[in-house]
């Protein structure tokens, strides 16, 4: 990566070394904004591309093809009965019978409906599923989104700062030039540009990890993000009151899955319950015997069988169906009770950090600004030493740095709020 170093030479003309300088900050220094031909990447089409991945696609289609296959096998009959026996007894009553006949088994407890019901509820679970899984993807692209944003932005102010180190260079050479000033300040502003030089270096290394991390959440769809990503670090408002909140997380789909759960668990307690009801089991077909020379009869056989319900046989499943009820309604209790504390103290959090936020890069911005006037100008009236003008260029910096930080802080515990609310998606 290229830099600006103390060893470039730099046009004694101002204009001239002003121009170079930004140029060097133009091809070397990570921008904020994407080149002409490339679309901004923003947080809605980040999430988007993450979303839409075929990889996560085939994940929720599988498991969604696994839950309804096993719904719909609990859900089946059993096949007829299609049965044929031929009895021949020699002597001197021969005979020869023979017997087609089709059967079939009727499960009068209803058990297989209730199953079927049970794996339905558990196909319903399984997409509420996809949709938590929906979300935590949904959120760690906002993160790393806004990741992207936040490194953008510490180069930028770093690049400000070293334009700003450039130029006070400027002023001391060309009063070295004309024996102002000592050879003391122009080799303090040298060991004040490596400074922000190694620094911006360090920025934009993270700059682009920041980059190829959210790239690789988008499965090619983010080239270039670290350039084309543009959006506000700062969310525009404060968040929505915490009762709204709250009431949101009623349709958490993780909530909704353990519903289903439930839901399903107790039909298949249900199900069990019902073993003493016995199977019916019922058969028609056609008998011949063939008595030789006494002649041929035929006739019609017609029969129905019960199951002997003596052993409970269900007991088994019975206590399955019982400890998933009990695990299921446990979770979602366990689960509730936490989302009501937490989501209180993070609704706390997000709206002070906002504020906070707001506040500081209002006053800071404008304080900065005016410190940096104030040390320019007195440092070129000889009112102000080089140290303090650099005091000011290098606190203008730590303020713009502390500003993205604490917008950063908001925007990550506004998207934890909108995960744990479940109104992360799009």
């Amino acid at each position: 990566m290229i830099l600006l170093r103390r060893t470039l030479a730099l046009p004694e003309k101002p204009i001239a070394a002003r121009l170079l300088l930004l140029l060097c900050l133009c091809l070397n220094a990570v921008p904020a904004f994407a080149a002409p031909d490339a679309s901004p990447l923003t947080e809605e089409s980040a999430v988007r591309l993450a979303l839409s991945r075929a990889s996560l696609a085939d994940i929720s289609k599988g498991g969604l093809s696994v839950a309804e296959g096993q719904a719909n096998a609990a859900g089946t009959y059993d096949n007829p009965e299609l049965a044929y026996v031929r009895e021949e007894l020699s002597g001197v009553s021969a005979t020869v019978e023979e017997t087609l006949s089709v059967s079939q088994r009727f499960d009068l407890g209803n058990r297989r409906g209730l199953r079927e019901e049970a794996g339905q509820a558990r196909v319903s679970g399984v997409r509420r599923q996809d949709e938590a899984a929906r979300l935590a993807v949904a959120a760690e692209a906002r993160e790393r989104f806004y990741e992207v944003i936040f490194r953008q932005g510490r180069v930028a102010a770093l690049a400000e700062w070293i334009e700003r180190v450039q130029q006070a260079r400027e002023m001391v050479l060309r009063r070295e030039q004309r024996g102002d000033a000592a050879a003391y300040e122009l080799r303090r502003i040298d060991r004040e540009r490596v400074v922000a030089d190694t620094w911006l270096a360090s920025e934009q290394a993270g700059l682009e990890r920041a980059g190829a991390r959210l790239e690789a959440l988008l499965d090619g769809g983010g080239s270039g993000a670290s350039t084309r990503a543009s959006g506000s670090l700062l969310p525009e408002s404060k968040p929505m009151g915490l009762e709204a909140l709250q009431a949101a997380t009623a349709s958490r789909p993780d909530l909704l899955a353990l519903g289903f759960e439930l839901e399903a668990a107790d039909l298949e307690g249900r199900a069990a319950a019902r073993w003493w009801i016995p199977d019916l089991r019922l058969e028609a077909g056609w008998k011949t015997a063939d008595s030789g020379n006494q002649g041929r009869a035929d006739g019609v056989l017609v029969g129905a069988a019960f199951e002997l319900p003596l052993w409970d046989q269900a007991s088994a499943m019975a206590r399955v169906a019982a400890g998933a009820s009990q695990a299921a309604r446990g979770q979602r209790a366990l689960l509730e009770s936490e989302l009501r504390a937490e989501l209180a103290g993070l609704h706390a959090e997000a709206e002070r950090l906002h504020e906070v936020a707001t506040r500081f890069g209002e006053q800071s911005g404008a304080a900065s600004s005016d410190l940096v006037r104030m040390a320019t100008l007195g440092h070129a009236g000889g009112e102000f030493t080089l140290l303090e003008l650099l005091d000011a260029y290098r606190g203008a910096t730590d303020d713009a740095l502390r500003a993205l930080e604490l917008a950063l802080a908001a925007r990550t515990a506004r998207i934890e709020l909108d995960r744990l609310s479940g109104s992360g998606l799009p």
